[in-house]
C-alpha cells in the first residue's frame, strides 16, 4: 500500500494519540523512525518506551485507511495556488517554442512580440 505523508502523519498522531506502554501505563512516543515494515493493510512499529525503556512491537492495522487520506485531485487542479502564473501544459509548450525561435532570449521574446514598448509612455522605467 502506497501512503502519502499526510496519511502516515494521521496514522501515527493517532497510535500517539492511544498508545500507552503496557509494563508502567504512561505514554509512548512514536515518530516515523518507528515504523519498520509496511504492508498492504497492516503497519508494524518498533516503540520503546522512556519511562521504563520498554521496547514494544506494535501491529496496527490500516483497515479503514482511505477515510484518512488526501483527497484525489485531478490533474489540471493540481496549479500552484501560490503563484499568480498558471499556465496549462499547452501555453508552456508554446512559451517553450517561443523561446527557441528567439534563441532562448526572453529579450528577444519580447521584442519580437512587442512587450516593452508601453513601457517609455507609462513611467514605468528602472533606471
Amino acid at each position: 500500500m502506497e501512503l502519502d505523508p499526510h496519511t502516515l502523519q494521521q496514522i501515527l498522531l493517532r497510535i500517539r494519540n492511544q498508545m500507552r506502554c503496557p509494563q508502567c501505563g504512561k505514554q509512548v512516543p512514536v515518530d516515523f523512525g518507528a515504523v519498520r515494515v509496511v504492508s498492504e493493510n497492516a503497519m508494524l512499529l518498533q516503540l520503546k518506551c522512556d519511562t521504563c525503556n520498554a521496547y514494544i512491537v506494535l501491529h496496527a492495522s490500516l483497515q479503514g485507511i482511505e477515510k484518512l487520506g488526501a483527497p484525489h485531485i485531478e490533474a489540471d487542479a493540481r496549479q500552484n495556488v501560490s503563484s499568480s502564473l498558471k499556465l496549462s501544459d499547452h501555453e508552456v509548450k508554446m512559451l517553450h517554442e517561443a523561446l527557441d525561435q528567439s534563441d532562448g532570449s526572453f529579450e528577444q521574446l519580447f521584442k519580437k512580440f512587442g512587450v516593452g514598448q508601453q513601457s517609455g509612455s507609462t513611467g514605468t522605467d528602472i533606471a
